[in-house]
């Protein structure tokens, strides 16, 4: 009876993996190396080149992408672009070039009398927000010519590119408050709201960061 019963478990088990597979084009996956079909063991992964207006917006963006491919066995990564590799993957953080367009703001607090000097009454932005694109390329076999064919302007119209693995962009939209408190005297809370505002900002970014890999996964690697 106990085999009976195993072997009707696993009937069902295989019966269940086969309608995944045959149901939208999805597949199960194994954890394994996401592009070893394309014949790709090692990918060179150096720092995501920054466009945008944002100073070191690439930073966490190259970091969580890192961070999630290396989780994958038979997949070596290295972080520098000369490496002897199979394939690089170079990354592209861009915004609006106009400061005063990349930035909106959504709230703001008016403020007058001693807690802004002499000044007249204004209204202080008390949230922002922001939007981010991040361009994600993989190119097979690159040379030093590649590179500076991907990274330039053209480099989002080369999809058909024999060496291109995929060319994907991802585009993000990201709040954050601003400190606005009192800088009449030395003394006051205002002292610190760059660093506080500047706090928000990279915490958001962070947040924008992880969406990303998780988007990464599952709308690129889940598809191969």
């Amino acid at each position: 009876m106990k085999i009976i019963l195993n072997t009707i478990m696993t009937t069902l088990a295989l019966g269940i993996l086969s309608l995944l597979n045959s149901c939208g084009g999805y597949r199960v996956r194994t954890k394994g190396n996401p592009f070893a079909e394309h014949g790709i063991k090692s990918v060179a992964i150096p720092m995501f080149v920054n466009e945008s207006v944002y100073p070191k917006a690439n930073v966490p963006f190259t970091r969580e992408i890192k961070t999630l491919l290396a989780g994958y066995p038979g997949l070596e990564i290295s972080t520098s672009p000369n490496a002897e590799v199979d394939a690089l993957l170079i990354g592209i953080v861009e915004s609006d070039n106009r400061y005063t367009e990349a930035y909106k703001t959504t709230a703001t607090n008016f403020q007058s009398g001693s807690t802004i000097g002499n000044r007249a009454g204004l209204y202080v932005p008390t949230a922002s927000q922001f939007k981010i694109q991040v361009r994600v390329m993989l190119i097979k076999d690159p040379t030093i010519e590649d590179q500076k064919l991907f990274k330039s302007k053209w480099g989002e119209y080369m999809d058909r590119h024999p060496k291109v693995v995929f060319n994907r962009s991802f585009s993000y939209t990201g709040s954050f408050n601003r400190d606005a408190r009192p800088t009449d005297t030395s003394d006051s809370g205002g002292i610190v709201n760059y660093t506080n505002t500047r706090r928000y900002f990279d915490q958001t970014l962070q947040s924008l960061a992880e969406s990303n890999a998780r988007d990464f996964e599952e709308l690129v690697i889940n598809v191969f």
